[in-house]
């Protein structure tokens, strides 16, 4: 895979679908990832959340429209997403500064937020270290947070913080097996056969109690790749490295329909995906 072209591949979905309702799960089938790895690769890459980007593309190519035509107000907001004049009048006075009618009248230069392309190949960091295992079915103990398919979160890390404050991190550290301290797991939610409908992230550990949920992963192969610690920078570029470079030239292909499992170690982690 030529991972810049499928980068723009990606962009050119967005951008033929600003006025349509945006699949995520068909913008993650483009990158061969889940949902999840895809909105964490767009942000590390750019620096801007997925949902952010089509937000300021929608608002420039609105912006655009007032100038051009003399389509109601109304119905440029319909078209672009907006359920409502005043939240595309909110929306879009904080990107120009002023009401959508008063940057109609005005005729000063207008500002627009640009359409994305890639150009140069990804960088490959350092060598992958991975190993492959077979893993008997896997029960896990811990808490959980939701997040929508189609919007990004800051639910993760409000699960993380919340966790550290009531002492449910202090507990699974305490109380882990093994040489992992505790476990982040993301997991894609399908129905009827079709393309996730939820996301969920699991922060959890090998000992129940009683206010716990339960996660149990059925038997399975994993590739599981080292990450010399815990930082998310050096996370996601793991994940960009085993979606641009591993991946496309290897002998396996991810079975999307298991979660990705991060095992938290001292001073390292592993990110482990099911493979077949």
């Amino acid at each position: 895979m030529d991972s810049y072209k499928e980068l723009n591949k990606l962009i050119e979905e967005i951008e033929n679908n600003l006025k349509n309702e945006i699949d995520y799960q068909q913008l993650a089938k483009i990158l061969g990832t889940s949902t999840y790895t895809m909105q964490r690769i767009f942000t590390f890459l750019t620096g801007i959340t997925i949902t952010e980007y089509i937000r300021k593309r929608r608002l420039s190519k609105a912006a655009e429209e007032l100038r051009k035509t003399d389509h109601k107000i109304i119905d440029i907001a319909m078209q672009y997403h907006y359920d409502s004049p005043v939240s595309f009048s909110n929306a879009f006075k904080k990107m120009y500064g002023e009401s959508p009618a008063n940057f109609r009248k005005r005729k000063q230069r207008m500002i627009v937020y640009p359409k994305l392309e890639f150009h140069s190949a990804i960088k490959s960091i350092e060598r992958l270290s991975y190993r492959i295992e077979e893993k008997e079915e896997q029960t896990f103990y811990g808490k959980m947070t939701k997040r929508t398919a189609q919007a990004d979160s800051k639910s993760i890390q409000a699960l993380y913080a919340k966790a550290k404050r009531d002492g449910t991190m202090d507990f699974l550290i305490k109380h882990h097996k093994g040489k992992a301290l505790y476990y982040g797991i993301y997991e894609d939610v399908y129905k009827n056969g079709e393309g996730p409908k939820a996301q969920n992230y699991y922060l959890v550990g090998k000992t129940p109690r009683k206010d716990f949920i339960t996660i149990t992963i059925p038997k399975a192969k994993w590739a599981c790749f080292m990450v010399k610690n815990h930082k998310q920078k050096d996370i996601v570029k793991v994940y960009q490295n085993i979606y641009f470079n591993w991946l496309p030239h290897s002998e396996y292909t991810e079975i999307l329909e298991y979660p990705q499992i991060e095992i938290y170690y001292p001073n390292c982690c592993e990110i482990c995906i099911a493979v077949r």
